[in-house]
């Protein structure tokens, strides 16, 4: 614990050196990825296929190489992956049902842990106190919270939604420069 409160100061302290002093809010924010629920293989359809792969990650222990992909398998939106997103799949594409309660897509804002479509030092703080071992992100806040897109959440993330807010930098690197 005490390494990663040393390792965190330290990106902290680089990253206002180098970066800027002030931690004010950047509202301003156009990166970002949807997704389509129960389109658990992002191929863009729900389908039988992505049935397969749920139950294979629910039942089987079988992880999914992309965080995008839990959250396209939680149809009931509740932060996880379970035999009830299975069932709840099968009646979907069985026609029991018509819609999961996770809506029919998810927009996954970069640098937003919050939920607010906004990067500021509320989404920085969070990002710090998972850093810190203090909270736990949902795979929907780790997937926010990855801008550099390397798929692990680290230091190098925060120091990058620090550079953000403060406005040294117009986007994240996982998001294409238009």
């Amino acid at each position: 614990m005490k390494k990663k409160i040393a390792l965190l100061t330290v990106v902290l302290i680089v990253a206002m050196v180098v970066l800027g002093g002030s931690m004010t809010a950047y509202a301003g924010h156009q990166c970002s990825v949807t997704v389509i629920i129960g389109d658990v293989n992002l191929d863009g359809s729900v389908d039988s296929i992505d049935l397969a792969l749920l139950y294979n990650t629910t039942y089987y222990a079988v992880p999914l190489p992309n965080r995008l992909q839990y959250i396209a398998a939680d149809v009931n939106y509740d932060s996880s992956c379970t035999m009830l997103d299975f069932y709840m799949l099968e009646d979907y594409l069985l026609g029991r049902i018509s819609s999961f309660p996770a809506g029919q897509t998810y927009t996954v804002y970069y640098g937003d842990l919050n939920g607010d479509q906004l990067v500021t030092t509320t989404d920085q703080s969070l990002l710090s106190d998972y850093l810190l071992g203090r909270i736990n992100l949902t795979f929907r806040q780790y997937v926010s919270a990855d801008v550099n897109g390397d798929g692990t959440v680290d230091g190098i993330d925060l120091a990058i939604i620090t550079a953000y807010i403060n406005g040294q930098i117009q986007h994240f690197p996982v998001c294409p420069q238009s």
